[in-house]
């Protein structure tokens, strides 16, 4: 065949060669977290420090003898699950490290009372696992599974759902090892109220052993979409939850050029009064190509549209479909990894009251670029999610009902660059401390401890 007369046939070859060598692609991870040399650093790889050792305690005694040696000798004592903290918040300089992913066992699931007992250091998709042959979910997790129960009680972390409040509400009982090394069993009606300082405390007052968790159904959800200008959704997400029709609920902002922060879609999971009684766990679909598609969005510019255009095709095609609860609690995760060399990729979390919200996405168009192609400061992705007004924990984010707005930016690593990403946070905190917010402690700490002290008034 004369290859030179048939085009058509060459190029077909062309693309389907390139497809191949994209699909092989490794999906690198970024390589963070404990080491046997010492030496660690948090998710961004921009804190690194040298510890003075790092244990994984096999037993409740061996971790109290690590506690009072630790208490003897001086030391601080941090605790460590999957260590996907970006603030360094799981290490001290010359402390001691106790890795708790050890202690990963399902104790107890009482199916009649909708409870279920387990280790700190196991992660959410192994309660999933434990939960799904009894028809049960968890009332509040993250979006995706791949946290340890202890790590995300310590930050008092929040998900999709806008039914159940904080996280840490759901938490019946708790075994806490105290800094003195003492083992105590502490429930919700302890008058020396533990939980309200462990959870949202990271760390600082205690190991969580195992928690009680209450439980929930495993309902079926169906999927409505649609897209609003974010002036609307203030009015929309009010009319949301007075409905009591959807169970779970967040939101995808525009940070292309052409719509910046001006075009949002809705994601609602609404109730069908249905079990799924096909009882399985989804796995991490399309990964490669939701990677490429994410890469092409990361250079900025008409490619930020194009990258926002796929969002809203993929968005739009979901509506009308049926996931149960378990399943929307597991989001895919791994295409997100970047580990481009001399850069990082961050997230920061800014709450705002549901009534400012409007005018608060104004006033962050005068801090970040729409087109910001050229910029070292690149912002990615923002998703909004709901926190319900905490009356539990004392570091409390949502001291009202907030939206929480999540965000994913780049930046370079040299000095000037982290420098002027410090710059623009800072000003984007000051924002949204104006508008009554607050902004969330697990990411890296560009924020002062002036902007702490505000955000956190009981610190």
């Amino acid at each position: 065949m004369d290859l030179v007369k048939k085009p058509w046939f060459l190029g077909s070859v062309v693309v389907i060669f390139a497809a191949v060598v994209l699909w092989n692609i490794p999906i690198e991870k970024r390589k963070y977290g404990l080491s046997q040399s010492s030496l660690v650093t948090d998710y961004t790889g921009l804190l690194p420090e040298r510890v003075e050792r790092i244990v994984v305690a096999d037993n409740r005694d061996d971790l109290q003898r690590i506690v009072k040696q630790a208490n003897d000798n001086g030391q601080q004592i941090s605790v460590a699950g999957l260590q996907h903290s970006q603030g360094g918040h799981t290490y001290y300089k010359d402390g001691v490290v106790v890795d708790m992913r050890s202690f990963n066992r399902i104790l107890e699931l009482d199916e009649h009372q909708k409870t279920i007992r387990v280790e700190a250091g196991a992660t959410w998709e192994a309660v999933q696992e434990a939960l799904l042959p009894y028809g049960l979910a968890l009332k509040v997790t993250q979006s995706q599974s791949i946290f340890t129960i202890g790590g995300s009680l310590s930050v008092n972390a929040h998900g999709r759902d806008i039914r159940f409040g904080s996280m840490a509400e759901t938490v019946k009982e708790m075994t806490l090892l105290t800094p003195a090394g003492e083992i105590m069993n502490v429930t919700r009606d302890d008058p020396d109220e533990w939980m309200k300082y462990v959870f949202g405390g990271y760390g600082l007052f205690g190991v969580i052993l195992d928690v009680t968790l209450e439980l929930t159904d495993n309902d079926l959800y169906v999927i409505q979409t649609e897209k609003l200008k974010t002036s609307e959704y203030p009015s929309y997400f009010t009319q949301l939850v007075n409905q009591q029709q959807t169970a779970m609920h967040y939101a995808r902002v525009s940070v292309a050029p052409s719509s910046f922060l001006n075009e949002m879609y809705v994601i609602n999971y609404n109730y069908t009064d249905k079990q799924d009684h096909k009882n399985f766990l989804k796995k991490e679909q399309g990964v490669r190509l939701s990677k490429i598609a994410l890469d092409l969005g990361r250079q900025g510019g008409a490619l930020e549209d194009l990258f926002w255009t796929m969002q809203k095709r993929y968005i739009t095609s979901i509506n009308n479909q049926e996931i149960t609860r378990n399943n929307a609690m597991r989001s895919e995760s791994t295409f997100m990894e970047y580990t481009k060399p001399g850069r990082v990729e961050v997230l920061q979390e800014f709450f705002v009251p549901v009534h400012a919200y409007t005018e608060y996405i104004e006033d962050v168009k005068q801090v970040i670029q729409a087109n910001d192609k050229h910029d070292d400061f690149k912002v990615h992705n923002i998703t909004i999610r709901y926190a319900a007004k905490d009356n539990f924990t004392t570091l409390n984010y949502a001291k009202e009902d907030m939206l929480g707005l999540v965000v994913l930016m780049q930046h370079g690593v040299k000095e000037e660059e982290v420098t002027n990403a410090t710059s623009i946070i800072q000003r984007w905190t000051d924002i949204t401390l104006e508008h009554g917010g607050t902004y969330y402690l697990p990411y890296y700490r560009y924020q002062t401890k002036e902007q702490f002290r505000r955000s956190y008034p009981a610190w």
